[in-house]
């Protein structure tokens, strides 16, 4: 049965318990937890928080801690800042276990240090940077599963702007790697550019035959396309369900290769919104045939 999840950092900055307590009022099953953005005081680092309390916190109200988020730069220009959230990333790939988590995900950045649009991020430089970078992650995490539960590296990929910015880069990324312990968070509104998509069929094929085998969580959400000054405008996030994603193509292309019980993780919502998305998704997600 799919499980769908929330961002934590959506419910605001709490103690563990009080996060955890107000996601659960919603009904979701599991949850997204970025630590820098959704506890106190802004921990970079896992060993920055008392893991068990954390652990107990949420597994007291039943949410699985699915996803650990330690989004990074790890094209970063400056390369002292580079290894330094490499190092980050490894730590939290370290302690996945001890939160019952087996994802650590994060995007693959830009040539700025902000993650924005760079010309230079699309160059084949940048891309060899990236493998470098996620070949160091990926070796940590074979290092650590062969002591402890699997943890994955989750990469996701966004339209335009990121190093990995369509489904046939991240495909090569896959191939290069070449390790099981590489996995992708596809997020489709992030892979839809500015201006949209000429078909939604077309671009869920892509995607799935790019990576689809690899999928390890969902981000949940939506956008419309509407009609600017200058052409089409991709909107801001909607609730996921609510604009023009074929999300029962998605559902049903991912029931079609046996992906039932990946996360399914709402994003961009405010908290009262979280019940009416979670049950127009399940909704979905049960109507789908294959």
């Amino acid at each position: 049965m799919i499980s769908i999840g929330a961002r934590a950092h959506d419910f605001g900055r709490f103690p563990a318990d009080e996060l955890a307590s107000r996601i659960a009022s919603t009904g979701v099953q599991c949850v997204q937890l970025a630590l820098s953005k959704a506890l106190p005081n802004s921990p970079r680092y896992p060993q920055d928080v008392d893991i068990n309390l954390v652990t107990e916190a949420f597994n007291k109200k039943r949410l699985d801690i699915a996803v650990l988020g330690c989004y990074i730069n790890p094209v970063h220009p400056d390369p002292h800042v580079r290894d330094q959230e490499l190092e980050r990333f490894e730590q939290h790939l370290l302690h996945a276990s001890d939160f019952h988590c087996g994802i650590v995900g994060t995007e693959t950045g830009s040539c700025n240090p902000d993650c924005s649009f760079h010309p230079n991020t699309a160059t084949e430089e940048t891309f060899q940077l990236l493998l470098s970078s996620v070949r160091r992650l990926v070796k940590t995490a074979e290092r650590i599963s062969e002591t402890t539960d699997k943890v994955f590296v989750g990469i996701e990929p966004v339209a335009e702007t990121h190093t990995i910015h369509t489904p046939q880069l991240m495909q090569r990324l896959i191939e290069e790697i070449n390790s099981p312990y590489l996995g992708v968070i596809f997020d489709p509104t992030n892979l839809v550019g500015r201006t949209g998509i000429i078909s939604q069929n077309r671009f869920l094929d892509d995607c799935f035959k790019s990576f689809g085998e690899h999928i390890i969580a969902i981000h949940a959400k939506d956008y419309r396309i509407t009609e600017g000054s200058c052409g089409p405008v991709k909107s801001k996030s909607l609730p996921a369900g609510t604009g023009d994603l074929d999300w029962s193509g998605i559902f049903r292309r991912l029931k079609n290769i046996g992906k039932t019980t990946v996360p399914v993780i709402l994003e961009d919502l405010r908290p009262e919104d979280v019940p009416a998305t979670l049950d127009r998704m399940l909704n979905l997600w049960n109507k789908t045939s294959l």
